[in-house]
Order: structure tokens, then C-alpha cells, then sequence
């Protein structure tokens, strides 16, 4: 089998010690991947360390799968694709690596990709095509699906008609090529298939040898299973090999430390968290003994004999445990006062008193497991599993109630989630209509979020400590749960910790031990708090039983009057001191739990004919009338709409007079609800809903408020009818912004603003918020127009979550849906595969398209205010600003419009538009290209096609040596000589003299004739002769000839740019001191140096050396002749105006043709400079008109070259070092 891709097999422990995996290649057998298993140190013993950690393909081959699907498959499936992707030619495999890399894969599972080869005619493939440009060549010339004349073909823009044929067909570039679907229908095969058993090579190697704790045996034949449940694990005690306290404590600590660290596994971790369960007061170190050494149910010797009449079986080892020992000591301490100062003895010095203090300690103790013992039968321990009926659950969740330290509530949570804890309002809410045992085990998890993780928002942050990371949140949470339902026989198989490993890593054991010992701490306490209110709960339910049959006793027939008013006198007493007895059960136990009387109560005193009064005691009821039930209003009456014509108010108002025509149930703040929300909804259907709701419950009437719960559904209501009764979007407006809901006291529900100023204003509440923990939640509304149509867009921000601004906020929130994977297999579980392709396509066409179209709205806005601000500092501003910045305001209100409707928007006004000597100087630039493009035969358009060049011809330049000592020994001599002499072929040392056009015939001998018998008219160098360059350019290879002793030879040096010397390279370690200082001097000659940027500064008083300086630094070099000394010295170097420059002339200012000249060099010059020349020209009588300048284009033109040898040098650079 060849190598169709690799997977790095890895063992979990190795990882963890810095040790390398196993590449192996697939397609494989069963024989060499055992084989590679043991190599990794795996086998059936320790199949949990198992994991694949990378993959890879051959280069030569390269296979493009998506790497989290290929470490998240098991070693079948990637067999069985790898055998499947064996058979593909390259064609095949590279459309499928087409298929894989683009934005849009359809392959979300190996499955996918595995049935590939079966619909390699689902996509057309063109291999060559990965541009627009491309894809319209292929479709205009080689396709044969387009006819039309040649010459039309012409004049048809290639990438916009590709551009377009790729949007209409939905087709995708990638680095493999084009890629369409070709419309055949994909046929599933494999995937949700089992692999077929000729691939599935996955079976873990037996075990070598045993573990080194487990002891000895023999190996027994195998028998059937039976259907008895599995045996308990054996218990394997701790063995401790020291003799003395001090060693044995430090052994049963050492293997503390180590259990710790082995417990995060998913299995081990249960187990623990089993044991702990049922020694919930133990503390964390012993419940983890226990749990290590296997025990289930622990006690002493003696409490094994005495409380239950067992013994512990002959030869067995107890389980290690810690129990207290402490001992006390005596202590000399300073004696205190009651205020706890020093007492001072009569000499002012501290009395001192001898105290006796407890040191707490610990010894090694033994207890047996239940296992290890014999004799009596034990009786039920433990807590009863709950049946599931509704009395037990209900008292288990009334118990829940009261142990949760915030409300609970049930909703309709959307998003899947089974409930959550709310930091800042301090509630749960749960999903309703669960089943009880899921409402339970979420109810128990949420409580644990509650008991651990509530924060105080009003309390300054630096006194709030550091939240745990919310996978610590979740980890604690979940376990605390776990033991809890472990508890009390709550079906406990469907929680799975195999994340708690990853969790773990990376963690010291000190943070590890203290979360462990916050989720023991946290399950005692529910589970001693729930036991505690179960109890209450029992003792109420059975006061209430005997009231209601004391109640049943007495009601031998009914009346219409009250039960108590129908019975005997002396029954009516013993009946009155009975009830109020058990009613006063139920009160105390309310009030020992609660602190208050629960409704439940109330409702059993009212009903038994009591009322509460204010000092706590219980009364007889006076006989109210019954009130009449309700039984609702319809939207109808007399099958006609109530009142069509009147408002909403009025409309409201009649249905309350309606719902209470027989008497009052509602209170003034419920009325006033029910009017506010008709005003806002104007839904008849709903405020009738809502009378019904409120009259039934009547809670205003019994608890003198609104029930809080419904006002704060109906506000937010009222604030989403109020913000969408706005009026319609003006479609060439700006984004608006709604608060539906807010927390933040900067915002109000309803409250409306622009997009720009939404997204700067949430950027700053996010920022200004102290976080904590906890958050000011705002809901929002977007609505905009988009490519011409209404849109709009709901989410919610939490300021104080760092999501930054609303924008932000907004790209972070799809981007995290766009790539979760849990989310992913949420949408795959509900819809399929094609519920989480219509998602992910939505929220990618929401991150490329609306949120730049966003973007540009907000950066358009403030343009347009940074505009209008400067338009308001009118004075400062000149004619050509103030014309500038009043076209940005317009062409910001000329954009939106553009913008909504999904057109391309205009060019954005310059300055330069504005200011009439840059236009001159653009109608220059404009009339120089159009004569360059006439003299190359070319429309400016094609002209500018070709990048502003001319197209190109070959060349030949002839290079002759610069006059000057400089080149003395260069002059004509054979190369051979100059070799020899240490010099070399520099163009530093030449000057072009001469190019001209090279024909295709054109030789360097016919070059040298031409220019020796017949030269060129134009041609000012002399005769060719020996030491001369002639460059020869043809297409894009250039190269250099020197004109030798016996023709030419090529000198490709000539064409590297050489590094400039300093006078620091050719420094000689001598130096001359003059009276202005003390020079190195340099081997330069003054020609070099000047051509470095050195200019003469003085000499030398014997006249040997020059001193030539650059405004920074001077060296010394040698005179090469006597320089006579210059009678204007002193008078130059006292009324020198140029810069201090002194070099023998006074005054030097240069003349504007100097400049022009550095400028021609591709110098640069200052703007000073060109004033003081020209200020000097008019004081020299130089009013003359200057010669005509060179062209702007070739200024820019000479620039450009200027770069490209710039480039070229610090490219041969680059070849050089490497």
C-alpha cells in the first residue's frame, strides 16, 4: 500500500513529558498499527492515552482535508478514506482539493469526503483557472459556449465578463482552480455507514506485562456475562513502609500529591466524586483516600462490631486515612487588656502570662470498607432513590427552593440551554415543561453556580476578588452537581467529564487542590441544606394531612355557609384549637426557614377560616362573601369588535369596567399596566389577554403591588411596540439604532440614534464599565436599508464584556457562531447538514457584506461631522479648504443613498481638486502622457495600460572612463592588467557616452567598426578603444563587454552596484592637527572623498593635507598640490552667509539653475534654499527667463530609474547574503 496521507499517533503520558509521537501512513492493516501502538507505548490497558495529534499528505500528492475533522475521526474512518482516495487520478484529486479549500466546502465530516469518489461528476473543475480574468478567457475563447464575430471579442473586459459568469453560476477561485457545481444530485454511500470490515484495522495491542501495583494471579478462562450488576472494584489499601510518624506522614502525603494529579481523568474523577457523595463530610483529603484506595462504605473496627454486629474478615489491610490528633502546648504570650492592649507593669513594661494553645495535627488511621467485612446483614444507609413520583418531587424541589440562595423561575429559553444563573439579577430560570428529573439536575446545577459564583455589583472592585475562568465555573458547577445527585439516587448517566483532563492541564496543584476542595465544600453544604428542609417539609405536610382530615371529618355535608359554622359548639373548639395548632406549625417552620410565611400558608389560613394578624397571631375570619370565578372575557360581544371606532385608551378602559361589572379585582397599578400596554401594542387580543391574567391571579389585591415578574414582561413589551412604531426608515438615511431593553442608566428603552453614534457610544460604555463580573445587558434593533430593501438586525450587548464597540461587538458575534463547533453540531442534530450550511452561508454573507456596508455608513458620518467642524472654524480656513470641505458634506449625503441601494459610490473629493496650481500642474502631467503616448503610436489608454512605458527595444550603451586621476591607471589597459593590479571593472568609474537601438543582426564587432570608421553624428565620446564598456540590452537580459587586448570580454561586475566607501573604510590610522581641531586621515583621494559628500573646509598649515568636511564630520586627506593661500580666507570665515561653508568663496549662495541642476541629478533640495536663490538671482541682476525645465514625466520618469537601481542593489545585496 503507498502513502495516501499520514496521522501523528500519540500517547497522552509521552506528550506530557516532551516526547514525540509516531508519523503512520494510511492505509493500513490491523498488524502494523498494533505494531505502531506498542511503539508508542499503548495498549488495551491504557486505550485512554490514545489520541491523533496531526496528519499530513505526500508533497507529490498533497490531499487538502480539513485537520479538526481528521483528529476529531476514529483510525476506521481515515482508513477507509484513505483506501477510497488511493483510486483518484490527479484530476479527481485535485478537483476534490478544489472542493476542500473553498470558502464555501460543502464537506462538513469525513463521512462527506469518504463518498466523494462515487460524485466526482458533482462539480466542473478547471484546474488552470484562478482568476476572473481567467474564467472569462476560457468561457469567451476556449469554451465554445460563446458565439459571436472575433472582432467583437475584442472589446469585451475579461475579468468583469469572468466576474460576472462566477456570480451567476455561484462559482468559487481556489488554489486548486475553478470550481462550479455542475447541478447532478450528491449521492450519499457511505457516510452514517458503518466502515466496511475490510478497513477497520483499530485494535489495541494486548498488555505486556501487568501494573506494578496489581498483584500476581492467574489467568482464568473466560466464562459468559451474567446479568447480576458488575462487582464493586476491590479495595487495594495504601501500603506505607516507614516505621516512624513524621515518614509515614509524609508517604500518605506524597501519594496525595500524586492523586491529585492522576485523578483528572473522566472515569477516576467520577469515582471520586461517587465517594464523596456518600462522605460529603469528610474532608477533601480523606474523601480522596478513600476514593483511591477503592473504598465504598467506610467505619472504624470497633464501630463495624459494636454498631452493626460485623467483623472485619482475617487478613484484611485498612484504608489509610487522617484523622485529628490534636496536643496542646504552653506558651509565654503578652498579656491584654479587654481591649486587647498590653498590660504595662508599674515600670512601663509589658506583663507577660504563660497560655496554653491547642496545635492542631493529624494521624494515620485505619478504617475497612463494607466489603472486608462479615456478619449481620446491614440495614438501608443512604438516602432512597427518588421514585419520581410528583409528591417526592415536588417536596424535593420546594427543598431546592428554599437552599437556593436566589429565586427560580421557568421560561422558555431559547438556544437549547437547559437554564442559567443571571449575576446581576440574581435568579435562575429554568426551561420549562423538562421532565422532573432533568428540571431537578438542572435546578442542582444552577445552585451550585448561585452558592459559588455570585458577585456583588454595588460593591467596589477592589474588593470583589478574581472570578474563576468560566471553564473553572463550569468544571465546579457540574461536579458540585454530580455528587449532589449522586446523593439522593438521581440518575447520574448521562454526565460525562472527559473535558475535566484539558481542563486540569497546565494547572500547579495548589489551584487544583483548591477547586477540589471548594466543589467537596459546596456539595456538604447543599446536600446538609436540602436534608435540613426536607425534614421541615415532611413535618409541614404532615400538619397540613391532619388538618385536611380534621377538615374532611367535620364536613359531613355541605352548606353554604362555612364547614366550622355547621358543627356543635364544643366541636367547633376542640376543631379551632386543633387547626390553629397545625396552622402554627406550618407558620414556625416558614418563618425558620424563609424568615417569613410562605404563600402556600396563607392560602391554607385563609382557607381553613383564619387570618394572620399583624403581632403574629392567628384569628377567626369574619364570613366574606365568595367571590365569583372568573371565567375571562373573549375579544367579541355580541359577536361584533369591541368599540372598532374608539382609541386604545378608551378600548382598554371599557374592557376593565367589563372585567369587574361584578365586582372589583384589579389594583390602580395593574389598570394603569393594562392602559400603558394597550397605548403601546394596540392589540385588543393581547390587553384582553393580559385583564385575564391579572384578574385571575388578582395579585395586586392580595399583595398590595403589581406581580413584578409580569410588569417586567409587559414593559419590555411596551418598549418593543413603542421603538417599532417609529416611523418607516428613510431609505437614503443612515442605519438607526433602537433600545428595546437596557440596564445601563446612560440609555433609555426606546431611545433611537444613528448607527455612527450607537457604535461610538456602546465602544463607550463597554470601556467605562468596571466589569467585575457582571454586566449592564442592553437589547438593540438595527434598521437599514440594503440593496434597496428594509432590513433589520436584534442582538444584545453586554457592556462591561470587552466586546468593544457595537460594530465590534456585532463581528465578534457571528464570527464565534461562524466557527463554534458545538453550535455547529446543535444545528446538524436539529436540521442536518443543511440547517448549519444555510447558518454558516448567512453569517459569512453577514461578515463580508453588512458589516463593511455598516462600516462604511459610520466612517461616511464622521467624515461628514469632521467636515462640518472645520467648515464652523471658517475664519482659519482659505478659499480652496472651505470649497473642499463643503464638497465632503455633499458627497457624504450622495453617498448613502448610493450605498443602501448597493451601487458603487464615487470618488471621494481631494484637496488637490481645489487648488488651481495643482490643477495646472495635473493638465501638465495630463499633456506630457498624451505626447508620450502619441510618440509611442499608443492611445493614452493603452498607454496607461502598459504602465506609462513605451514598448520595449533593444538597446546598446558604449561606457567610457571619467576624466580625473581618479581612472588614471583604468585608461586604456587590457583587463588582464587591471585584474592584476587589484582593481576591478567599476561603473562608479564610467560614464555613459552613448545608446542607441541594437538590431537582431547587430554584433559587438559591428558596434566597434561603426564607432572607429563612421560614428554617429550625435556621438561626443572618443574612438572605441581599449578599457571601454559596451552594455547590450535585449529583452530582459542585460550584458556587459569589455574591450580587450584580443576583442571583448564579458565583465558581469559592471552591472552590480558597489558599495560606496567612507573614509572610515580607508581610514590609516594617522592624524594631522590643525588649529581648527585634530582630522584622521583618510587614503581618499579629494575626488573620492567629494564624491562620498565631503566638501573642502580648510588645509592643513604645511599645506600637505586638506580638511574636507559634510556638516557633521571632517577627515584629513593628502594635497596633491600646493594650495596657494586665499587672501579672502579670513574674510570668508567671518561674513560666510551659505552655512558656515568655507571653501575659498565668499558668499555662495547658489543660483537657481544650480538647483535646478541638483534637482536634474535627482537631488533634493529645500524650499529655503530655492527662496535664497531666487532672492539672490534678483540681487545679481539675474532677471533672465531660465531655460525651459524637463518634462515632469521625465523627472518622474528618471525618479523611477533612480528606484529600480536602488531595488537592484539591495536585490544583488540579497543574493549575495544568501
Amino acid at each position: 500500500m503507498s502513502e495516501v496521507f499520514s496521522i501523528l499517533l500519540h500517547n497522552r503520558q509521552r506528550y506530557e513529558q516532551g516526547k514525540e509521537g509516531l508519523w503512520f501512513s494510511l492505509p493500513t492493516t490491523t498488524e502494523k498499527l498494533q505494531e505502531a501502538l506498542r511503539e508508542i507505548g499503548i495498549s488495551a490497558d491504557n486505550p485512554q492515552d490514545f489520541f491523533l495529534y496531526d496528519y499530513r499528505s505526500p508533497q507529490e500528492r498533497p490531499i487538502k482535508l480539513p485537520r479538526d475533522l481528521v483528529l476529531s475521526a476514529d483510525v476506521d474512518e481515515l482508513n477507509f478514506l484513505a483506501a477510497r482516495l488511493e483510486k483518484l487520478d490527479a484530476a479527481e484529486l485535485s478537483e476534490l482539493n478544489a472542493a476542500l479549500t473553498s470558502p464555501q466546502s460543502d464537506f462538513h465530516s469525513i463521512g462527506q469526503i469518504i463518498d466523494y469518489p462515487d460524485n466526482v461528476d458533482y462539480y466542473v473543475h478547471l484546474p488552470d483557472v484562478t482568476g476572473t480574468g481567467q474564467l472569462g478567457d476560457y468561457y469567451l475563447n476556449r469554451s465554445g459556449m460563446v458565439d459571436m464575430p472575433e472582432e467583437w471579442k475584442a472589446g469585451i473586459f475579461l475579468p468583469r465578463f469572468g466576474l460576472h459568469i462566477a456570480n451567476t453560476e455561484h462559482g468559487v477561485f481556489t488554489d486548486y482552480g475553478y470550481l462550479v457545481k455542475s447541478g447532478d444530485e450528491w449521492q450519499r454511500v457511505h457516510e452514517g455507514q458503518p466502515v466496511p470490515e475490510k478497513y477497520r484495522v483499530m485494535a489495541y495491542p494486548a498488555p505486556e506485562i501487568l501494573r506494578d501495583e496489581a498483584p500476581a494471579r492467574t489467568v482464568q478462562p473466560e466464562v459468559a456475562p451474567t446479568a447480576e450488576a458488575a462487582a464493586p472494584p476491590p479495595v487495594v489499601p495504601i501500603t506505607l513502609n516507614s516505621q516512624n510518624s513524621a515518614d509515614r506522614m509524609k508517604e500518605i502525603t506524597d501519594r496525595l500529591e500524586t492523586g491529585i494529579q492522576e485523578l483528572f481523568e473522566s472515569e477516576r474523577y467520577k469515582a471520586y466524586l461517587t465517594s464523596m457523595a456518600k462522605f460529603h463530610s469528610y474532608s477533601f483529603n480523606n474523601t480522596l483516600l478513600i476514593a483511591m484506595q477503592g473504598g465504598q462504605l467506610v467505619a472504624g473496627y470497633n464501630k463495624w462490631r459494636d454498631d452493626f454486629h460485623r467483623n472485619v474478615k482475617r487478613g484484611e489491610k485498612g484504608i489509610k486515612i487522617l484523622a485529628p490528633a490534636p496536643y496542646k502546648v504552653k506558651k509565654e504570650v503578652p498579656k491584654l487588656d479587654e481591649q486587647g492592649k498590653p498590660v504595662m507593669d508599674k515600670d512601663g513594661k509589658p506583663l507577660t502570662e504563660v497560655q496554653e494553645t491547642q496545635v492542631p495535627a493529624f494521624k494515620i488511621v485505619s478504617v475497612f470498607d463494607v466489603s472486608q467485612t462479615e456478619g449481620e446483614p446491614l440495614p438501608s444507609i443512604g438516602v432512597d432513590e427518588l421514585a419520581g413520583n410528583v409528591e417526592q418531587y415536588e417536596d424535593f424541589f420546594k427543598a431546592l427552593e428554599q437552599t437556593s440562595p436566589v429565586p427560580m423561575t421557568f421560561e422558555d429559553i431559547p438556544g437549547g440551554s437547559h437554564g442559567y444563573y443571571h449575576l446581576t439579577e440574581k435568579r435562575i430560570a429554568i426551561q420549562e415543561n423538562m421532565s422532573e428529573l432533568q428540571t431537578l439536575k438542572t435546578a442542582i446545577h444552577e445552585i451550585a453556580h448561585a452558592k459559588l459564583h455570585a458577585i456583588d455589583p454595588d460593591a467596589p472592585v477592589t474588593e470583589q476578588a478574581d472570578p474563576p475562568d468560566s471553564r473553572t465555573r463550569e468544571v465546579q458547577a457540574e461536579s458540585v452537581a454530580y455528587a449532589v445527585c449522586q446523593h439522593y439516587g438521581l440518575d447520574t448517566s448521562d454526565y460525562s467529564f472527559g473535558y475535566v483532563a484539558g481542563w486540569s492541564s497546565g494547572k500547579d496543584l495548589k489551584e487544583l487542590r483548591a477547586s477540589l476542595e471548594t466543589i467537596r465544600a459546596t456539595a456538604h453544604e447543599l446536600i446538609t441544606t436540602i436534608d435540613g428542609h426536607l425534614a421541615e417539609l415532611q413535618q409541614q405536610r404532615q400538619a397540613q394531612q391532619a388538618v385536611e382530615q380534621i377538615v374532611e371529618q367535620a364536613a359531613e355535608q355541605p352548606a353554604p355557609d362555612s364547614v366550622f359554622s355547621k358543627l356543635p359548639p364544643e366541636q367547633q373548639q376542640e376543631m379551632t384549637d386543633s387547626v390553629k395548632a397545625m396552622l402554627q406549625t406550618l407558620i414556625d417552620a416558614d418563618v425558620k426557614s424563609t424568615g417569613e410565611v410562605t404563600q402556600g400558608t396563607l392560602d391554607a389560613i385563609q382557607t381553613q377560616g383564619f387570618v394572620l394578624s399583624g403581632d403574629g397571631t392567628l384569628q377567626r375570619a369574619e364570613a366574606q362573601p365568595e367571590p365569583q370565578p372568573w371565567n375571562g372575557i373573549d375579544g367579541l360581544l355580541n359577536n361584533k369588535p369591541i368599540m372598532p371606532e374608539a382609541t386604545p385608551t378608551e378600548r382598554a378602559n371599557a374592557l376593565i369596567d367589563w372585567a369587574e361589572r361584578n365586582g372589583q379585582r384589579m389594583g390602580n397599578e395593574e389598570r394603569r399596566l393594562i392602559v400603558e400596554y394597550a397605548e403601546a401594542v394596540g392589540n385588543t387580543d393581547k390587553v384582553i389577554e393580559l385583564i385575564n391574567r391579572l384578574c385571575e391571579h388578582g395579585y395586586e389585591m392580595q399583595h398590595g403591588h403589581v406581580d413584578e415578574l409580569v410588569k417586567s414582561r409587559i414593559d419590555r413589551e411596551i418598549a418593543e411596540a413603542k421603538a417599532a412604531q417609529q416611523p418607516t426608515l428613510d431609505p437614503t438615511a443612515e442605519p438607526v439604532v433602537t433600545i428595546l431593553f437596557t440596564e445601563s442608566p446612560d440609555l433609555e428603552m426606546g431611545q433611537q440614534m444613528p448607527l455612527h453614534e450607537a457604535d461610538a457610544l456602546f465602544a463607550r460604555l463597554d470601556a467605562e464599565h468596571r466589569g467585575g463580573g457582571y454586566y449592564d445587558k442592553t437589547d438593540f434593533r438595527i434598521d437599514f436599508t440594503f440593496q434597496g430593501e428594509p432590513h433589520s438586525y436584534s442582538g444584545r450587548q453586554d457592556f462591561g464584556d470587552r466586546d468593544g464597540s457595537l460594530i465590534e461587538h456585532i463581528r465578534e458575534y457571528q464570527t464565534f457562531y461562524l466557527n463554534d463547533e458545538k453550535w455547529k453540531d446543535h444545528l446538524t442534530r436539529q436540521g442536518g447538514p443543511e440547517a448549519w450550511a444555510e447558518d454558516h452561508a448567512s453569517r459569512e454573507a453577514f461578515l463580508t457584506e453588512i458589516i463593511p456596508y455598516m462600516e462604511l455608513h459610520c466612517n461616511l458620518s464622521r467624515l461628514e461631522q469632521e467636515a462640518q467642524t472645520r467648515l464652523a472654524s471658517s475664519d482659519t480656513l482659505t478659499p480652496e479648504e472651505t470649497a473642499y470641505y463643503g464638497a465632503l458634506v455633499d458627497y457624504a449625503m450622495e453617498c448613502r443613498p448610493l450605498l443602501n441601494h448597493g451601487e458603487p459610490l464615487p470618488e471621494m473629493p481631494k484637496l488637490t481638486d481645489f487648488d488651481q496650481s495643482l490643477q495646472d500642474y495635473k493638465a501638465q502631467v495630463e499633456a506630457e502622457i498624451a505626447q508620450e503616448a502619441a510618440d509611442a503610436g499608443m492611445t493614452v489608454e493603452e498607454y496607461a495600460a502598459a504602465g506609462y512605458e513605451a514598448p520595449q527595444q533593444d538597446t546598446f550603451s558604449i561606457y567610457q572612463l571619467k576624466d580625473g586621476d581618479a581612472t588614471r591607471d583604468l585608461r586604456f589597459e587590457p583587463l588582464e592588467q587591471v585584474k592584476a593590479a587589484g582593481l576591478r571593472v567599476d561603473r562608479e568609474n564610467y560614464e555613459l557616452v552613448y545608446t542607441a537601438p541594437l538590431s537582431d543582426t547587430d554584433t559587438l564587432e559591428d558596434i566597434f567598426v561603426r564607432f572607429n570608421m563612421d560614428r554617429p553624428q550625435d556621438f561626443t565620446g572618443h574612438s572605441l578603444s581599449m578599457s571601454d564598456v559596451i552594455v547590450l540590452h535585449r529583452g530582459e537580459q542585460e550584458t556587459a563587454h569589455y574591450l580587450d587586448r584580443g576583442g571583448y570580454t564579458e565583465v558581469p561586475e559592471f552591472l552590480q552596484e558597489q558599495k560606496q566607501l567612507t573614509p572610515d573604510d580607508l581610514e590609516t590610522g594617522e592624524t594631522v592637527k590643525t588649529p581648527r581641531g585634530t582630522f584622521h586621515v583618510t587614503a581618499m583621494s579629494r575626488e573620492q572623498i567629494e564624491a562620498a559628500g565631503y566638501g573642502f573646509h580648510h588645509q592643513s598649515d604645511d599645506g600637505k593635507y586638506l580638511i574636507m568636511g559634510n556638516g557633521t564630520r571632517a577627515f584629513a586627506v593628502a594635497a596633491e598640490q600646493a594650495q596657494r593661500d586665499n587672501p579672502l580666507k579670513t574674510a570668508e570665515q567671518t561674513i560666510e552667509q551659505n552655512g558656515n561653508m568655507i571653501d575659498g568663496i565668499i558668499n555662495n549662495t547658489p543660483t537657481v539653475d544650480e538647483l535646478e541642476a541638483k534637482v536634474k541629478a535627482g537631488e533634493q533640495i529645500s524650499l529655503v534654499d530655492l527662496a535664497n536663490a531666487v532672492k539672490a538671482d534678483k540681487e545679481r541682476g539675474k532677471g533672465a527667463k531660465p531655460e525651459k525645465k524637463p518634462s515632469i514625466r521625465a523627472q518622474l520618469r528618471a525618479d523611477k530609474e533612480k528606484a529600480q537601481k536602488k531595488n537592484a542593489k539591495q536585490k544583488s545585496q540579497d543574493l549575495e547574503r544568501s
